[in-house]
């Protein structure tokens, strides 16, 4: 018996017990003398996910929990880059007892795994900070050339699907994509030709088709002109791979394209169906009602300018953005929840939540995707909006404040709309003229923007 598995042993009595804190004790200490097992590091995973969760800690780490562990996460980054790799993975996993989906610490372990050539745990570990972050486009990315190293080019392509869902810009995506699909019907090709054993010449024919069937493929896909063409073209792929759930989500996405909801759905719930462990098929499925949410919006509009003096027009309409509202409060609350890193997704929730009045819930969205600079000037003007409508207007001034010294371009629609509420709080505060200087300002770029103009007359005036 290696010493290694006397910890894993008494790490598994221990979770039969329950007592998670001892067993990721004893898995940690097996680790560290036999850190390649994929299958203990799994368990030991899900034991620290449950000892954090039981001792009221956040699994995923915070601000406070890198100030706390400062010292371990620099020790840590240091060994990677003295290329001490074996330390680093054990230093690693103290910080992962802490925080077992901290996706920083999740990375680097990863990529430690990579320089180890231990390319089974590296896998598992770039799975993990996708689990807690879909959108992390580097561990996609290491993902697929894990795969493609290992001549998995259907995985790979997958993943370079995900790299470029998560950053369209990323040029190696979409040639990665090309390059790996041809690989992948070459290789088809050649096992037919193995399986057959066809002489020369016809095999060469099954391969130019195979090629002209390539180009077409990346045809449809490029353009886009020939919806149906293009949809009944990926059945013809799903016939030949029928429990391929990437193919079924594909498939839901061209009917959704063309607004078939009904056919969309029936395909998302088959890969669902037929790879339960799908992580996206949820994701669909909540866009898929969404969509179908505000086309059913946007008809009523129509319906309700084409007649205006129908009533029954405008109930409708109230009625759909009254469904629409409370679908994507639960919808985009049900996705952070799941996806606590996504700061896209907290924006999203923080302005339905302050469009509904939830001042206090929609601050602690906004606060926590401020962290991401994309989305930090919107969401701290949003902060001060809503501690706006609680009444505190020292910390709205403060807050629209800091978000305007950020917007240079004073032409632009942000920068008027967070001008002008910054405006509207000093005047609420009494400081008449700070409210002032700022409403001509605006109305030295656009007189007619809201009633600016009124407003200064006021203020000149009182």
């Amino acid at each position: 018996m290696a010493a290694s598995d006397n910890f894993f042993q008494k790490a598994e009595q221990a979770l039969k017990k329950r007592n998670y804190d001892y067993a990721v004790a004893m898995y940690v200490q097996g680790l560290s003398i036999d850190p390649d097992r994929p299958e203990e590091r799994r368990k030991c995973r899900a034991a620290q996910v449950r000892s954090v969760q039981e001792n009221g800690g956040t699994t995923t780490g915070g601000r406070m929990f890198q100030i706390k562990n400062a010292k371990t996460l620099g020790n840590a980054k240091k060994l990677g880059m003295q290329k001490k790799y074996e330390e680093q993975i054990v230093e690693i996993e103290k910080i992962l007892t802490i925080a077992p989906q901290y996706a920083p610490a999740l990375m680097a372990q990863a990529e430690a795994f990579v320089a180890t050539d231990r390319i089974q745990s590296a896998v598992q570990s770039y799975q993990w900070v996708i689990e807690v972050d879909p959108k992390a486009a580097a561990a996609w990315k290491a993902l697929a050339k894990l795969y493609e190293s290992q001549k998995d080019y259907e995985k790979a392509v997958e993943c370079w699907e995900r790299v470029k869902s998560a950053a369209p810009e990323d040029a190696e995506a979409g040639k990665s994509i090309r390059d790996l699909s041809a690989a992948v019907m070459m290789a088809k090709t050649e096992a037919r030709q193995a399986a057959s054993k066809d002489d020369s010449f016809r095999a060469m024919l099954k391969s130019e088709d195979d090629s002209e069937e390539l180009q077409k493929k990346g045809q449809m896909i490029r353009t886009a002109d020939d919806a149906e063409a293009a949809i009944n073209y990926k059945k013809a792929e799903i016939d030949k791979e029928p429990q391929n759930s990437r193919l079924w989500r594909e498939l839901g996405d061209l009917y959704s394209k063309v607004k078939q909801f009904d056919d969309a759905e029936e395909a998302f719930r088959k890969a669902s169906e037929v790879n339960p462990e799908d992580m996206y098929t949820a994701e669909k499925l909540g866009n898929l009602t969404e969509q179908r949410i505000q086309s059913a919006i946007e008809d009523a509009k129509i319906a309700s300018k084409q007649n205006p003096g129908d009533a029954s027009a405008k109930a409708t309409l109230q009625k759909l953005l009254s469904e629409q509202n409370d679908f994507m409060l639960n919808e985009l609350g049900r996705r952070v929840a799941a996806h606590p890193t996504d700061f896209a997704l907290k924006a999203r929730f923080g302005a339905i939540l302050m469009k509904n009045e939830r001042w206090d819930d929609a601050i602690g969205q906004f606060q926590h995707a401020r962290k991401d600079p994309k989305f930090s000037t919107e969401a701290t003007a949003n902060s001060g909006r809503c501690f706006f409508h609680k009444g505190l207007h020292d910390l709205a001034i403060k807050e629209l404040t800091t978000a305007l010294d950020t917007i240079s371009d004073h032409d632009s629609d942000r920068w008027k709309s967070t001008a002008y509420d910054l405006a509207v709080a000093h005047a609420a505060k009494g400081n008449a003229e700070m409210a002032l200087n700022l409403f001509e300002e605006i109305m030295s770029v656009d007189i007619s923007y809201r009633d600016v103009s009124q407003r200064v007359d006021a203020l000149r005036n009182g």
